[in-house]
């Protein structure tokens, strides 16, 4: 029987087609083995990658709600932060200020005056607090500080109680200026807008509101109660302990007043954070199976990519050694 044999050109050029498809296997399993993903991704998915495009656009709108819950997250933290600093300052404030006007000594008035103007400071500070650019309690107009300082409101509140007479009458000014529609506090202290902040989207069909701003009347009952004993300190009814710790008294009892309003602010956003973490849950489990599914279409098999580069290797070594000897034959050694 006859024997068909390669010629010196087929031969050579036989082995550079295997040289060259082994090198390619190479790149192949060596990518595969590194990134855990398979190279084809056209053979992976058959040429259709309609599912592939589906679950990338699910995931980078994931991505984006992502960033919205993490926003939003920070934003409702902050304000529960700054309703619990400011209900500290009232529970702290309220009981002092009514055992210094029981006590109606000139000591204790002027203490716990101060303590009160120190305090107003504090709230109103905390009250114009920011997350990053953004004001916490100025509502739509996140660019601009809510309230006017706290040394411009006291000015602010010192005129208009200058011809007062009384402790009732600078009571009825303090409350029309901070409690009334078109008072002083909102033609002058605050300085946000009267439109709420945008909602933030948590999902397709997720939104929530953190809608509470400074013209809240939980939080104007509670400068109030501040500021009718912050005019102390600042020598109204200067000499006359009698009517300084009558407006002290009037002072502690607004901020017990102003607590129930204060704990009620605490509760809303409270409830707002859990439908945040709720949320922020569903929108972790989702891009898990998203990503599961991803992975199930574009990831190597790690052992079996592991086991052909080993074999391919191999071939490889096996192949340059044939060519190393074929290359070293000599018409002499047969000669």
């Amino acid at each position: 029987m006859s024997t068909i044999s390669f010629g010196d050109m087929a031969s050579t050029l036989r082995n550079m087609r295997f040289t060259t498809q082994a090198k390619q296997d190479l790149d192949r399993y060596n990518y595969e083995v590194a990134s855990g993903e398979k190279q084809d991704l056209s053979a992976a998915v058959s040429g259709d990658f309609s599912p592939l495009a589906s679950i990338e656009r699910s995931l980078r709108t994931l991505g984006s709600y992502d960033i919205a819950i993490q926003e939003a997250d920070l934003f409702a933290t902050a304000l529960q932060s700054s309703f619990g600093s400011i209900s500290s300052h009232v529970e702290d404030l309220s009981s002092s200020l009514l055992t210094a006007s029981t006590n109606a000594d000139a000591t204790s008035v002027s203490v716990a005056a101060k303590d009160a103007r120190t305090r107003f400071d504090a709230v109103v500070s905390t009250l114009n607090a920011r997350i990053g650019d953004r004001s916490l309690l100025s509502g739509a107009a996140t660019g601009k500080t809510a309230l006017i300082t706290a040394d411009d409101m006291m000015s602010e509140l010192m005129t208009a109680v200058a011809g007062a007479l009384t402790a009732a009458d600078v009571e009825t000014i303090v409350d029309d200026w901070f409690m009334s529609s078109g008072g002083g506090y909102e033609t002058t202290a605050y300085q946000g807008s009267a439109s709420s902040l945008s909602p933030f989207s948590l999902g397709e069909n997720e939104k929530v509101k953190l809608d509470i701003t400074a013209e809240d009347m939980s939080i104007r009952e509670t400068l109030k109660g501040l500021a009718l004993a912050s005019l102390v300190d600042e020598g109204v009814f200067d000499g006359e302990v009698g009517t300084q710790a009558s407006l002290l008294r009037s002072a502690g009892e607004t901020l017990m007043g102003a607590q129930a309003g204060l704990a009620d602010l605490q509760a809303q956003v409270g409830s707002i954070e859990a439908r945040i973490e709720e949320a922020n849950l569903s929108n972790k489990a989702m891009t898990y199976s998203y990503e599961t599914a991803k992975s199930a279409i574009i990831s190597a098999d790690p052992y079996e990519a592991a086991s052909m580069l080993t074999q391919t290797e191999t071939q490889l070594q096996l192949i340059y050694t044939l060519t190393a000897r074929m290359s070293q034959l000599s018409l002499a050694d047969y000669i």
